[in-house]
């Protein structure tokens, strides 16, 4: 075996989508082979700090040829640390291109070399059929879980609602998040091992309030976190670190909220885009981060001659593009629109970083896993609003 060969083992036991989120959460960068007896050449996917960048299987790169491996679902897989020479090609998230890759794969769009399958799940409130996927966190560090609890198939965890402050690591086991509508409890998501139950909000304010519902989907295996070891890594933060950890709370929480609007057919008007242009650009190379002064920002996505509203900001929250952070947002996938009286300062990009560094392993993983929900959400949120648009639009005909 190659001595830069860190991770190895069988498709079958830990497939692409799930090897992805590890490289991801571990900020890894390298070449991720995926091997096949049915191919002659390996599948390679260019990793740089968790993000694949190029792609090669076949005659096929780039983000084709990530689809495609999401077919190869019988044979191994190599993860070597080393440097490349690969043309950075792939601008989509890390969690869009998981869903889509799944998506793809289960829509029949993706040959299968080898056995594989998936569940897809109905909405109760639209009858809209689609694949909810298991979101799974980053590796799991134990030192600061500090009791075990068990919860049983279909026992509620949590309650949209009510007051609480314990923050949860999934150890075993599969939970879905669920929000409230004005037609029933909406599916947004499930988590699955490393995943996180609580807002990061919950060490942070006293007493704070659940936004979704948390119900185990299986046996479910619950590892309790060391509330007060976070409320004083957290108070050592800057107040500029603080205020990015709040807003993507903020911003998970509003996946959520938009996901439930789609679902309950809500219309929201799109006034604040017209005649307007972004602050930032989708699919612009802007790399800058601002915190919002005054004033609040639409961050909206512009997919199939559809403009998708992702999120609400306002004052105290950021936007632009945080180099640890893979969220499928601004600048790449969607565009920022201020209000009139939009107003923002510059983030120093370095001195974030910088500071992420010195984060302990379950700080960065409660931060990783926020990134990625986020981009799930988004995701299924597209989805959604896609397929209701398309049901207006045959019904009107």
């Amino acid at each position: 075996m190659n001595n830069s060969i860190v991770l190895s083992g069988n498709i079958q036991f830990l497939k692409l989508g799930e090897l992805l989120q590890l490289l991801g959460a571990n900020g890894s960068t390298g070449i991720l082979r995926i091997i096949s007896n049915y191919s002659e050449i390996p599948g390679l996917i260019y990793i740089l700090k968790g993000n694949p960048v190029n792609a090669t299987a076949g005659e096929l790169t780039g983000l084709d040829a990530v689809y495609s491996l999401f077919g190869w679902v019988d044979g191994r897989f190599e993860f070597s640390n080393e440097t490349f020479d690969a043309k950075h090609n792939i601008k989509k998230s890390r969690m869009e291109i998981i869903l889509e890759g799944i998506r793809m794969l289960d829509n029949g769009v993706t040959d299968r070399i080898g056995p594989v399958t998936f569940v897809k799940d109905k909405s109760k409130t639209t009858g809209i059929e689609t694949t909810i996927p298991v979101i799974k966190g980053p590796l799991i560090d134990y030192t600061y879980v500090v009791d075990e609890e068990d919860y049983h198939d279909n026992e509620t965890i949590v309650m949209q609602g009510k007051h609480g402050a314990w923050v949860w690591i999934i150890l075993g086991g599969t939970v879905e998040i669920r929000k409230e509508s004005s037609k029933g409890q909406v599916s947004i998501c499930r988590i699955g091992a490393g995943s996180f139950i609580g807002s990061m909000a919950s060490f942070i304010i006293q007493g704070s309030v659940r936004n979704t519902t948390a119900v185990a989907i299986s046996d479910v295996q619950l590892g309790v976190l060391d509330l007060q070891r976070l409320s004083r890594e957290y108070a050592h933060l800057s107040s500029g670190f603080q205020e990015i950890v709040i807003s993507l709370d903020n911003r998970l929480n509003q996946g959520a909220i938009r996901i439930v609007d789609i679902e309950s057919k809500k219309t929201i008007p799109n006034d604040f885009m017209a005649g307007k242009e972004p602050f930032i650009k989708q699919g612009s190379s802007k790399s800058e981060i601002y915190k919002i002064e005054q004033g609040k920002a639409n961050i909206v996505r512009s997919e199939n001659n559809n403009s998708i509203l992702l999120g609400r900001l306002e004052e105290g929250d950021f936007i632009g593009n945080i180099p640890f952070l893979n969220i499928g947002h601004e600048p790449d996938s969607a565009a920022v629109y201020g209000s009139e009286d939009f107003d923002t300062v510059e983030i120093s990009i370095e001195e974030l970083q910088s500071e992420y560094n010195r984060l302990s392993p379950t700080l960065k993983n409660m931060i990783a896993n926020n990134a990625n929900l986020i981009s799930a959400t988004t995701t299924m949120a597209c989805e959604l609003f896609g397929v209701a648009k398309r049901k207006k639009t045959i019904k009107n005909k």
